[in-house]
């Protein structure tokens, strides 16, 4: 009796992780038909669940828990611009999980898109390279966002230091991201994340709490009626303030 005991037990996390490695198979198969130099404007609803579950599975075995406060304040159409403070590699996934009814493209550094099958993943799922050391080629991907967002592609989140912080101080911020929301005549959601910068160090075996916290929406007639020096003066202010 308490063999078969013990083999129930045994089996059911066996499966589960036949079920994983299984998925895993699938997306690394499925990524084999996304062109590795393609920049996709629209999402199919099987890339994004490819997304979803990976992002799922991460957060799972990193032993992750996410909060999110403020989340009534995010806008019903889902046509905004999404920045943040930026602590950890792990910011961007923290953020898909929280928030992952609202289906966010990310602005990122084009080294995540030689990521081996994550690569293929952002960019079936819209995801966009951004050259930090070319203003032409920076502005190129902006005003290509802004196009996403006005054609209501999902909204776009993007970190305004730019890199992540590994002091926990804040960067400076590069101000031009918010022409994206200006361009596409769209709101801007202020948001913090904390508890971020820990998880490389207690994953997988301690548990790392990430909070997710909304601080504001600033209009969009606000946002196209502002400097971008302004909007980001006054961005930080609240961030931090928050992070205090």
């Amino acid at each position: 009796m308490i063999t078969k005991v013990l083999l129930i037990i045994l089996a059911v996390p066996a499966a589960f992780l036949a079920l994983v490695l299984l998925f895993l198979l699938l997306m690394a198969v499925s990524m084999l038909f996304v062109d590795p130099k393609k920049l996709y404007d629209r999402q199919t609803p099987y890339f994004r669940f490819l997304r979803d579950w990976t992002d799922w599975i991460i957060i799972f075995f990193s032993h992750i828990r996410v909060k999110v406060i403020g989340a009534e304040k995010l806008p019903a159409d889902h046509r905004y611009l999404l920045v943040s403070n930026h602590r950890s590699n792990y910011d961007p996934l923290c953020v898909l999980y929280g928030l992952r009814k609202e289906n966010i493209i990310f602005i990122s550094k084009p080294e995540n898109f030689d990521i081996p099958v994550i690569g293929r993943l952002a960019r079936a799922n819209c995801f966009r390279p951004i050259d930090r050391e070319n203003a032409r080629n920076a502005l190129v991907t902006i005003k290509d966002c802004a196009r996403l967002l006005k054609e209501g592609a999902g909204p776009i989140g993007v970190y305004p230091e730019g890199t992540r912080s590994k002091t926990g101080e804040m960067l400076p911020f590069h101000n031009s991201v918010f022409k994206v929301a200006q361009d596409a005549n769209a709101p801007i959601v202020v948001m913090t994340v904390k508890g971020t910068d820990v998880i490389h160090s207690r994953a997988p075996w301690k548990r790392s709490d990430v909070t997710l916290e909304v601080l504001d929406v600033l209009s969009a007639e606000h946002v196209k009626g502002s400097r971008t020096a302004a909007l980001g003066e006054e961005i930080r202010a609240m961030m931090l303030e928050n992070l205090k």
